[in-house]
């Protein structure tokens, strides 16, 4: 019984040392306070232009963990920049994007903050033509300067994303004016953590096979 609950304990330890060594960091991009911008037009396609993304709330990161602002090429009617960033989305080509620039992590010009895919899939919600949401999902690579400036590896894995944003129209159909976007995802643990974990439980394995191996 001595034994079982040393090995537990053990066991135990491997995984939060394991855990504690990847912590996961969440980065969370948002209209803010932007306001509506972009179009989402729905049809044979459905594709999103011009979205304004004017915050990113990062969590659980090495390093400068908040929410900033994202600037770039959207005119923000209530952004207090006056500018921000700009999503686009494409069903059919199964592509994703934003571009903009975060002063505060120092990237001043705007570059590719993500691209990625939709593989995931695509779901349009739309209540008689008037209001809705379009949420996608996928995988994406974040830019080199933005994961550099929180301090983790440019090569850093993220999970898939979820996205949605909020549609609004005059009642007429397609196209809709986003009004509402969030775009989240979450980092996945690193090969070498995942290995720490599982030579540790070989280990214990192994002390099992020792120990019963004896009293045989």
């Amino acid at each position: 019984m001595k034994l079982v609950k040393a090995l537990l304990a053990g066991a135990a330890v491997i995984a939060l040392s394991a855990g504690s060594a990847n912590a996961a960091t969440i980065i969370d991009f948002g209209t803010g306070s932007a306001g509506a911008g972009g179009t989402v037009s729905i049809g044979a396609d459905v594709t999103g232009s011009g979205i304004f993304i004017d915050t990113v709330t990062i969590i659980g990161a090495p390093v400068n963990n908040g929410v900033f602002d994202v600037n770039g090429a959207g005119v923000c009617p209530s952004g207090g920049s006056g500018s921000c960033g700009l999503l686009s989305f494409d069903k059919n080509l199964n592509t994703i994007t934003l571009v903009g620039s975060i002063p505060a992590l120092g990237i001043l010009a705007p570059v590719n903050l993500l691209s990625g895919d939709l593989s995931g899939g695509v779901n349009v919600l739309i209540n008689n033509g008037v209001t809705g949401s379009v949420t996608a999902s996928g995988k994406d690579q974040k830019a080199r300067e933005l994961l550099t400036a929180i301090g983790l590896d440019p090569a850093t894995a993220f999970a898939f994303f979820g996205f949605t944003t909020g549609v609004n129209g005059t009642g007429q159909g397609s196209p809709y004016t986003a009004i509402s976007t969030d775009i989240t995802n979450t980092s996945v643990p690193e090969p070498g953590s995942m290995a720490l974990f599982g030579t540790g439980l070989f280990g214990l394995a192994g002390a099992i096979r020792r120990r019963f191996g004896k009293k045989a």
